[in-house]
């Protein structure tokens, strides 16, 4: 990305802004009313994904919107976790919970940097450790707060310094073995679809954070494994076959220098 002017950079910012609305939204903790940053789903454009299925869209990163925070007591979640409650999860929560009440919780404006977007999953990533949801809840969880900061240096690398650049790669990287470490636990303890995703995806999708990783032998016995299934997808088999390729030749390389 070249270095924008701001006529240029303000532009992108209308662009984004355009792209959101605000969704109501009532705790389930504390039952306070309140408003979240919402992606229009009409004004999304796709420009592909990467390998771990992070998606690319034009103009706006709707990874950034997809926690909602309530601003009274501090509940996070990922918006398709946000309502689902019992109560024992909710005792746990409130108590765990008056520890947020000093912190400042963003909501204004009419859009998120990526900071304030981070700040957000915090909470939610923060709510997962006081209650006993599904480890593949907070495995989801951190999956998308790593795609965040992905999102941001991607898009902000031209304004980072080396130092930047680096703790967020760090940080990016522990989000995703987190997240692939709940996931396989997840794969043998949980029923599907998990997250969403059907047992074909979720192979696929921990094949290529083991990718991302350089866990190579595992991401290949997963690709393996994934391959040999009769009834795997058409569309995820292809993805697999590319993956497999790409991981194939990553290992001759370790095999190479000696690791």
């Amino acid at each position: 990305m070249g270095e924008l002017s701001i006529e240029e950079y303000n532009k992108i910012i209308k662009q984004e802004e355009a792209c959101l609305f605000p969704k109501s939204y009532v705790c389930p903790i504390c039952d306070e009313h309140f408003k979240s940053l919402t992606v229009r789903s009409s004004k999304l454009y796709s420009q592909g994904m990467d390998e771990d299925l992070r998606p690319k869209f034009r103009w706006v990163d709707p990874i950034k919107y997809e926690v909602v925070v309530c601003p009274i007591c501090g509940y996070g979640a990922l918006s398709r976790y946000f309502n689902e409650m019992i109560p024992v999860w909710r005792k746990m929560l409130q108590n765990g919970m008056p520890s947020f009440n000093n912190e400042r919780v963003f909501l204004g404006g009419n859009r998120l940097s990526y900071d304030e977007s981070l700040k957000l999953y915090e909470f939610a990533c923060r709510c997962n450790e006081l209650a006993a949801f599904k480890g593949s809840r907070k495995a989801y969880t951190y999956l998308k707060r790593g795609w965040v900061v992905r999102g941001k240096l991607y898009a902000e690398s031209d304004f980072l310094k080396p130092e930047e650049k680096e703790g967020l790669k760090i940080e990016e990287t522990r989000c995703l073995e987190l997240a692939y470490d709940g996931f396989m636990k997840a794969i043998s303890e949980e029923d599907f679809p998990i997250a969403g995703m059907d047992e074909d995806t979720l192979m696929y999708l921990c094949s290529a954070l083991a990718n991302r990783l350089e866990k190579y032998a595992d991401a290949m016995t997963l690709l393996s494994r994934l391959m040999a299934s009769r009834t795997v997808n058409p569309r995820v088999k292809d993805k697999a076959f590319d993956l497999k390729e790409i991981v194939r030749e990553r290992l001759k390389e370790q095999e190479a220098n000696g690791q």
